[in-house]
């Protein structure tokens, strides 16, 4: 097929749309408001924090290497100096993007895109026409009521990745992936963290054990932990720089730090349209093809509210793009994508947590088995860590872990899962040795031995 498609949006879902509309024959034009290409995954995301957590490694490294028999000191952290190599790893990023476009010929628009029905898109007061329209406009972090970010001492993950000086304090309110992975940052470099989370156990959307397990290392790496508690106030002191943050929880508690970094989630950012596609949520709807209500006009990643990560969007774009061409093709299964923390060491899983495996099954079968138990786990002297693999009738629905590499080692999960291999089969797949990867298998036996019960 052949036509016109207008994307809205260049992130990971805008671009790789633009991409692979252009290789299948399409006119492509993709529209951008920002000054850089990639959205932001490249830009305030994935890679300027996974730059930063690499830089946190290292101070790490040094100041943990005395236990193995080196003498270093870590004499100095040049916070400017190494936001200009996070900035490298952007622009590097950028410049892909950038080359992709180019090479195939995709038509960049600087400017914020309108849609004005379902086949004209308006930037800056310019009309163009379109066959086919994807919306890829991604979102924006949620700021709790009565918290007034100025982006240099109340932050988003946008302005804690710009910081230029290391704060002596943060409270970061939210313990899911962003905040616990800008928490680790600071607190490699020095920073002393207080994080506060609503609910039970942080990374609520992760299995209860590897939120435990992940609690035990921030406790180790002295980052005080509140859950079930909440921000009440975050009051500017009146004789002195820094803010009182007052905490309602099991007791009330007032804190004083310098930074406040709110990380309570995300939420979609719709372009400008008076068509009848975006939901109660901001999110724009779309059915199980990535189409809208409307035909002809499609949405894909953080904008369409399914799953806010980059590589979601990825298929997403997929998705849409085929049918567009005429390849009718139904949505992933969102239950086998994975998910990552890339904290020290990372989190990672793919399908049910045990409570939603118990909600749904009448029996399962849980494995576990520790990285301090595994050879590479003691023979490293990294011994946090859990690896977990949960079952029904023999057939693996979540796997989760917490070891170092946990978000390359997860695919291992993806892959039985979405292939169909069980309990048996993956206990049977041999693995190397020592590894990280083999506390996945025992845990596989230790869930057959479960069900031997």
């Amino acid at each position: 097929m052949s036509g016109n498609v207008i994307i809205v949006g260049s992130g990971p879902g805008g671009y790789k749309s633009a991409v692979y509309a252009s290789e299948l024959g399409f006119n492509v034009k993709l529209i951008e408001r920002s000054e850089d290409v990639g959205g932001v995954c490249t830009n305030q995301g994935c890679i300027p924090s996974k730059a930063l957590l690499s830089i946190a490694e290292t101070i790490d490294d040094i100041n943990s290497s005395r236990r193995k028999g080196i003498t270093a000191s870590l004499d100095d952290i040049d916070l400017k100096k190494i936001q200009s190599v996070k900035e490298r790893a952007v622009r590097t990023s950028r410049k892909g993007i950038m080359n992709q476009l180019n090479k195939d010929n995709i038509e960049l628009i600087k400017g914020e895109g309108k849609i004005l029905d379902d086949n004209i898109v308006e930037v800056e007061g310019d009309r163009y026409d379109a066959d086919y329209i994807i919306i890829a406009t991604g979102s924006e972090p949620i700021v709790i009521p009565g918290l007034e970010v100025d982006e240099e001492d109340i932050l988003t993950s946008k302005g804690a990745l710009e910081l230029d000086e290391i704060p002596d304090s943060m409270v970061v309110i939210g313990g899911g992936y962003v905040g616990l992975e800008l928490a680790f940052v600071f607190s490699s470099l020095g920073s002393k963290i207080t994080i506060v989370e609503m609910m039970g156990f942080i990374l609520p959307n992760m299995d209860e054990d590897i939120a435990e397990e992940m609690g035990n290392i921030l406790k180790r790496k002295r980052i005080k932990v509140l859950t079930c508690s909440k921000v009440s106030s975050v009051e500017k002191k009146e004789e002195r720089d820094g803010y009182e943050v007052t905490v309602e929880g099991e007791k009330e508690e007032i804190i004083d730090v310098e930074k406040v970094l709110c990380a309570v989630g995300r939420k979609p950012t719709p372009p400008e349209t008076d068509l009848d596609i975006i939901g109660d949520h901001g999110e724009i709807i779309t059915n199980d093809y990535m189409e809208t209500p409307i035909k002809g006009i499609y949405a894909v990643g953080d904008v369409n509210g399914k799953m806010m990560l980059a590589h979601a969007a990825y298929k997403q774009a997929e998705i849409a793009v085929k049918n567009i061409d005429g390849d009718e093709t139904k949505g992933f299964s969102e239950y086998l994508v994975p998910a990552g923390v890339y904290t020290h060491p990372e989190a990672a899983s793919v399908g049910l947590t045990e409570e939603e495996a118990r909600e749904r099954y009448e029996q399962i079968d849980i494995g576990q088995y520790p990285i301090s138990a595994s050879g590479r786990g003691y023979s490293t002297g990294n011994r946090s860590g859990i690896a977990k693999v949960i079952a029904s009738d023999q057939n693996i629905v979540g796997v989760h872990l917490v070891c170092p590499g946990a978000t390359d080692i997860i695919m291992e999960g993806v892959s039985v899962m979405e292939s169909g291999i069980d309990l048996l089969g993956l206990s049977d797949i041999i693995h190397p040795h020592p590894t990280y990867s083999e506390a996945l298998q025992k845990a596989a036996e230790d869930a057959i031995l479960d069900g031997d019960k």
